[in-house]
């Protein structure tokens, strides 16, 4: 994704504008007016028994230190500055702070209702509206959007519309005539015309509306939000409604069959996060007659994350993903709450599981769902069944293996197998993450720092992103091949209560004529204190150097063929073996945040056959 996502012309005949039919029975279903995940400041029934609960006074206190604050720095000279340096540190900075104050601004002032932040709303959405382009430079490289040849409503502009659309629907009976006219204008101005044009015209369509991957549900959420809460049109609401359930198709499709988000567990949380918005939309306009979650594979997503969960509050960092990822607890909470939800299967969430942990206050629509679109917010709901002895997910290739409740010690691993073509892709085929004791030793490395480079087609340029910042082997001097024609093939699968097996064929990962086998075989062994055992067999046409690897942020101590991996007190011991060479290991730390150190474990000159063998245990 990035480095080849254009706009693009459709082929004769194809429309991504609605049907007019569509919109017909849409609007015949829809409230008469404008309508939002929140009730209006007026229904002080609603939002002043909020005033005590710890997520206010939280928001009021940032409420009030943001608006102490200059106005961040988003600024046309910022943009241009961004652009000479290649840096998006700087923009993606200030952005982020613009919609905290968007949304603090907002909650703080329909919580309490006293008049303290209105006036710095409207100066909020005047210095806005001031900008040349609201578009992210990273998307507008050539300038059009500065110079004012087009206007492209990317990701980072319907999110600051969404926030603007449930200001004006909330708080439009306290707000000045001329802040609600303007919030209209910009909708009008920034995104509705453009991107409407754009549709019925099919000519230069927006990149991202095509797209399988988290943008399509982020963006179609925040049109269906904006157009419902703001457009007095009943006509334009619908027509919006039905743009973004005609195209939602897409991000399902970014979904593999099994549930799993490819993208990682950071991103299903924002990706997910959205779709339940724009299902939520969708099933308030209808009175219940559209429901995006009432489908087979939805379902299978809305439990991928707890699927992920190797141990309490420790996942695998697959993909773009940060280190020590927590996923929004609402999010994983919202099949068993929302409205409607049926009571049974379900049992109360642990004591101090709060729903608002995690929602990073830059999107409204996050605190304005649980809030009002939930059974009892305040008393939230969790399945009752936890997640077994393991997680296979046969479409994916994705094994998560979790110890027995009688194994002496709590260690998980887990395997990635599928092809090299994903949304957010790493090269890291056969990658594998081994945890003990709630401390993870071995890993997979994360996301990088985002940079100009990260989604161009030097991606693979970075040791993070390529297969050699990862616990996968080094082939012939050759790293794995990005696309998805370089992929795993699944050689055999055996789960038992004490063990769980998997080999793949990782040949077809690598462009190296001379490689004849390449398997990984990978054994999860819950008996005693658990071991977790990786085989590598390889053989070559001719004579060809080969190495494995491992990867960790613990601290190493190489002792002939064992390796101790520590994080505090928990010490796993890697004992190394190869039969076909003499075992060489080596250590390097990667020079990228947030340097991880790679092992090699080499075989001692060129080989025509070996295998290559690593068991590790809890010291």
């Amino acid at each position: 994704m990035g480095a080849y996502d254009f706009n693009f012309d459709l082929p004769p005949g194809v429309m991504y504008a609605p049907s007019p039919d569509r919109v017909r029975a849409l609007q015949a279903l829809m409230p008469p007016g404008p309508f939002s995940f929140a009730p209006p400041v007026t229904d002080r029934a609603a939002w002043s028994p909020w005033q005590t609960h710890p997520f206010s006074q939280s928001i009021l206190k940032a409420a009030r230190e943001l608006a102490a604050q200059p106005y961040p720095d988003l600024t046309d000279a910022a943009f241009l500055d961004c652009l000479a340096k290649e840096d998006v540190t700087h923009i993606n900075v200030v952005v982020q702070v613009v919609r905290k104050r968007q949304v603090a601004f907002l909650l703080a002032e329909a919580i309490h209702d006293t008049g303290e932040f209105i006036a710095v709303i409207g100066d909020d959405l005047r210095k806005l509206a001031a900008l040349r382009t609201w578009i992210h430079p990273g998307n507008d490289l050539k300038r059009l959007n500065f110079d004012l040849k087009t206007v492209e409503p990317d990701l980072g502009v319907v999110h600051y519309l969404a926030n603007l659309a449930e200001t004006d629907f909330i708080l439009g009976a306290r707000l000045p005539a001329d802040v609600r006219a303007l919030i209209l204008e910009q909708a009008n101005l920034r995104v509705f015309q453009p991107l409407r044009q754009r549709l019925e015209t099919g000519r230069d369509v927006f990149w991202c509306i095509g797209v399988k991957h988290n943008w399509n549900a982020a963006y179609l959420a925040c049109c269906a939000e904006a157009a419902t809460a703001l457009l007095p049109s009943a006509a334009d609401r619908a027509y919006w409604l039905a743009f973004a359930e005609s195209l939602v198709r897409n991000s399902r499709d970014g979904y593999n069959d099994d549930g799993v988000c490819v993208e990682g567990v950071s991103y299903w949380s924002y990706s997910f996060t959205n779709y339940i918005a724009l299902s939520e939309s969708l099933r308030m306009a209808t009175g219940g007659v559209i429901d995006l979650l009432d489908e087979p594979k939805m379902a299978r997503a809305s439990r991928f994350a707890d699927e992920m969960e190797l141990q309490p509050g420790v996942f695998p960092t697959y993909a773009d993903c940060v280190l020590d990822v927590q996923p929004v607890t609402w999010t994983r909470l919202w099949p068993h709450n929302r409205r409607g939800t049926p009571a049974h299967a379900v049992e109360p969430a642990a004591a101090g599981t709060d729903p608002f942990a995690g929602m990073i206050l830059q999107f409204a629509v996050e605190p304005l769902l649980w809030m009002f679109r939930t059974n009892d917010p305040r008393r939230p709901q969790r399945p009752v069944l936890a997640p077994g002895l393991r997680s296979w997910f046969e479409a994916s290739s994705l094994l998560v293996c979790r110890p027995s409740p009688a194994t002496k010690r709590k260690l998980s691993a887990s395997l990635l197998g599928g092809h090299n073509g994903v949304n957010h892709n790493h090269n890291d085929l056969g990658t594998f993450t081994v945890v003990l004791d709630g401390r993870t030793l071995v890993l997979d490395p994360g996301m990088e720092i985002y940079s100009f480079r990260t989604f161009s087609i030097h991606r693979y340029d970075s040791p993070l992103l390529n297969s050699y910042g990862h616990p996968v082997p080094k082939v012939a001097g050759r790293l794995q091949e990005a696309g998805p024609e370089w992929r795993t093939k699944l050689l055999a699968k055996e789960f038992t209560d004490d063990t769980d097996r998997v080999v793949f064929d990782l040949k077809p990962a690598y462009d190296v004529p001379a490689l004849r086998r390449l398997e990984r075989e990978f054994i999860f062994d819950r008996r005693g204190d658990g071991s977790v055992t990786v085989i590598d067999r390889v053989e070559f046409a001719t004579p060809s150097a080969f190495e494995s690897a491992l990867i960790t942020l613990g601290q190493i101590d190489v002792q002939g063929s064992k390796i101790r991996l520590s994080d505090g007190p928990a010490v796993l011991m890697a004992e190394v073996s190869i039969d076909g060479a003499p075992l060489e290991i080596s250590t390097e730390t990667i020079d990228q945040p947030p340097n991880p150190k790679r092992i090699a474990l080499r075989c001692g000159g060129e080989v025509l056959k070996a295998t290559v063998k690593a068991v590790l245990r809890p010291a």
